[in-house]
C-alpha cells in the first residue's frame, strides 16, 4: 500500500485525490495540505483525516511515502525540494517552474535524494495516443516525416491564472512539445513559431497571445506542426496526425455522444468533449497507475525531470522566436 499525502486541492488536486480513493486499492491518500480552509468537507467524503495548513507540517506524518505536489506553478520548486529533503517520492503536475534554472536544479535534488520522481505530462498516457505511438513503433506508417498536432481550448482561463502560468506556450502547448518528443523519439533542434491574439482578453499587457501555429524541426528530419487556440467554439479540440513513407496514423476528437444524425441538411454528431478533465480524464488515473506500479517494481519512470526541461527548453524558443520573428536553433544534447 502507497500512502501518499498531496500538496494543492485545486481542480487537479482534486482529481488526482479522487482518483486514488476511488480507482486503486494499493494506493491511498492519507493526508493533504492547503493553505485555503475550505476543504474539510472534500476530504471527508474522501476519507483523508489528515489536513494540514503546511506542507512542512504534513511532511511529518511518518505513514506517508509519497506526494502528490498539486500546488500553483510557482511553489512547485519549494514543495520539490521540502519532499525531497522528507525522503519522499514525488509526483509533481507540470511545469517543475518557469525558470530553465531552477528545473535542472530540481533535476540534480531529485538524482541526490534517490526518490521517485514523475512530472504530470499524462497526454502520454491516454489510451488513444498509447495506441497511436504502438502503431508508430510498429512501423505501420514507417519513419516519421510530418507530425501535425491540434490542440484547442474550448475558452481561455481567467486572467488571474493566466497571469501566472507562464503564458500559453509554457503552460497549454508544453504539453504537445512533450507528445511531440514522446511519438518522434528525437530531440528538436529548431523552433519557428508565430502568434497572436484573436480574443477579447488583453494578453498583449501579459506578453502573451491566445492562437499560435509552432514548427518543430527534429534532429533526425521529422517536422512537426503544432496550432493552438484558447477559443474552441465547438468544444475542446485534440488531434494528432503522423505521416510517414507507409501512410498515416492520426487520432480524432472523442465527442460527448456516439449519436449520429442523418437528415436532407446532412450528418450530424456531438461537439466534442468539452475540456481536459472530461476528454483526458483516463489519462490521469493512468499517468498515476504507472508512478505506482514503477514504484512498487523500482522501475525507472518518465516524463522525467529532463524531459521537462527538455518541452520547457522549445517553449522558450517558441516565445523568443516569435519575439525576434526568426527561426531559433537549440543545442543538440550529447
Amino acid at each position: 500500500m502507497v500512502n501518499f499525502g498531496i500538496v494543492g486541492l485545486g481542480r487537479i488536486g482534486k482529481v488526482h485525490l479522487s482518483n486514488v480513493q476511488r480507482y486503486f486499492t494499493n494506493a491511498r491518500v492519507i493526508a493533504a495540505c492547503s493553505n485555503e480552509n475550505k476543504h474539510e468537507k472534500f476530504l471527508e467524503e474522501h476519507g483523508v483525516n489528515l489536513y494540514f495548513d503546511s506542507l512542512e507540517l504534513m511532511l511529518k506524518t511518518p505513514e506517508i511515502d509519497a506526494v502528490i505536489i498539486a500546488s500553483p506553478t510557482a511553489f512547485h520548486f519549494e514543495h520539490i525540494h521540502q519532499v525531497a529533503q522528507a525522503r519522499k517520492h514525488i509526483f509533481c503536475e507540470k511545469p517543475i517552474d518557469l525558470s530553465l534554472e531552477k528545473v535542472i536544479n530540481i533535476k540534480e535534488t531529485v538524482d541526490a535524494a534517490g526518490i521517485h520522481f514523475m512530472l504530470g505530462f499524462n497526454r502520454r498516457f491516454d489510451p488513444h495516443i498509447k495506441k497511436l505511438k504502438k502503431a508508430l513503433d510498429q512501423d505501420q506508417a514507417g519513419h516519421p516525416r510530418i507530425i501535425k498536432i491540434t490542440s484547442r481550448d474550448p475558452e481561455p482561463p481567467p486572467l488571474k491564472f493566466i497571469k501566472h502560468s507562464g503564458g500559453l506556450f509554457l503552460d497549454m502547448t508544453i504539453h504537445d512539445f512533450d507528445i511531440a518528443r514522446f511519438l518522434v523519439e528525437d530531440e528538436v533542434v529548431q523552433v519557428m513559431a508565430y502568434g497572436t491574439v484573436f480574443g477579447d482578453l488583453n494578453l498583449e499587457t501579459l506578453d502573451d497571445i491566445d492562437t499560435a501555429v509552432v514548427t518543430l524541426i527534429f534532429k533526425n528530419g521529422c517536422m512537426v506542426q503544432i496550432d493552438n487556440s484558447r477559443y474552441c467554439p465547438y468544444g475542446y479540440d485534440q488531434r494528432i496526425e503522423v505521416f510517414g513513407e507507409k501512410g498515416k496514423i492520426a487520432t480524432q476528437n472523442i465527442l460527448e455522444d456516439a449519436i449520429q444524425t442523418s437528415n436532407s441538411s446532412g450528418h450530424h454528431t456531438a461537439k466534442a468533449q468539452y475540456f481536459f478533465i472530461q476528454r483526458y480524464a483516463e489519462s490521469y488515473r493512468n499517468a498515476l497507475s504507472h508512478f505506482i506500479q514503477t514504484l512498487e517494481n523500482r522501475q525507472s519512470t518518465t516524463p522525467s525531470a529532463y524531459d521537462s526541461h527538455a518541452a520547457m527548453t522549445i517553449a522558450m524558443a517558441a516565445k523568443q522566436s516569435i519575439r525576434e520573428n526568426r527561426p531559433i536553433t537549440l543545442p543538440t544534447r550529447s
